[in-house]
């Protein structure tokens, strides 16, 4: 069944009011076999593990496909598991899903050289933080940190809101999407973690006025990747990622 027709199927059977495209929670076995592969290979990858586990090889995988799962967008969870991992920067991403492969490889074979490279850059792409934010994430828990968000409907994908929080990403998107007059959901397409939100949506809006629908509401008609590009520039020139 394809994306679409899934869509169809959830819109008839009410699903739909519940969350956005990305937004389902993940299954109980798929969030148990997450923590267990992520407990493993952050174990190993920090040297706590002395001796190579029997399943490390299954292990990495894994946690290989929950990084992919954020980078493709395809799942009906992608942004849930995004926010367990508290928002990856793209780059950090790519170069973890590139090092996993790379590290499962040189276990295989036995190549020292190969897998202490992978294992350097997955520390220094801040592997070890987003494990540990996985395994630390709590539903009924509140963050302490600021985002900035980008929300779309499927059936208007260039017609962004984009706004800030400082609380949990998911529940504010809930709470808008339970407003009166939303028939369909708004479904989460980015978010940033940032050091000052307040800061950042402001310039950010300013940046995008040209594409702005109306002064008094955050939406803009604007490209999505257009507007990651944007954002993305000014946060790395203005310094405002939360992650160095």
């Amino acid at each position: 069944m394809n994306i679409n027709m899934m869509w169809k199927v959830l819109l008839v059977m009410g699903n739909i009011q519940k969350w956005g495209f990305g937004m389902a929670p993940i299954k109980p076995e798929t969030e148990k076999n997450n923590r267990m592969a992520l407990c493993a290979v952050s174990a190993f990858v920090s040297g706590d593990c002395k001796v190579v586990q029997k399943n490390i090889l299954n292990d990495i995988s894994v946690v290989k496909g929950i990084f992919n799962r954020v980078i493709k967008q395809n799942q009906w969870d992608w942004f849930t598991v995004n926010m367990y991992l508290d928002y990856p920067r793209n780059r950090d991403l790519v170069s973890i899903v590139s090092a996993l492969s790379v590290l499962r490889r040189a276990i295989n074979d036995k190549d020292d050289f190969s897998g202490k490279k992978a294992l350097d850059r997955l520390v220094n792409n801040n592997f070890l933080i987003y494990c540990n934010n996985y395994l630390s994430y709590s539903i009924n828990s509140e963050p302490s940190s600021e985002y900035l968000y980008i929300l779309s409907r499927r059936e208007e994908k260039d017609i962004l809101k984009i706004g800030m929080t400082t609380r949990n990403v998911q529940k504010r998107v809930n709470e808008i999407n339970s407003a009166t007059g939303v028939v369909y959901p708004y479904s989460a397409r980015k978010v940033y973690k940032v050091k000052d939100s307040r800061l950042v949506e402001k310039e950010v809006h300013l940046l995008l006025a040209p594409y702005r629908i109306r002064e008094d509401r955050e939406f803009f008609q604007i490209n999505f990747s257009e507007a990651c590009s944007i954002i993305e520039e000014y946060l790395v020139s203005s310094n405002q990622y939360y992650y160095k």
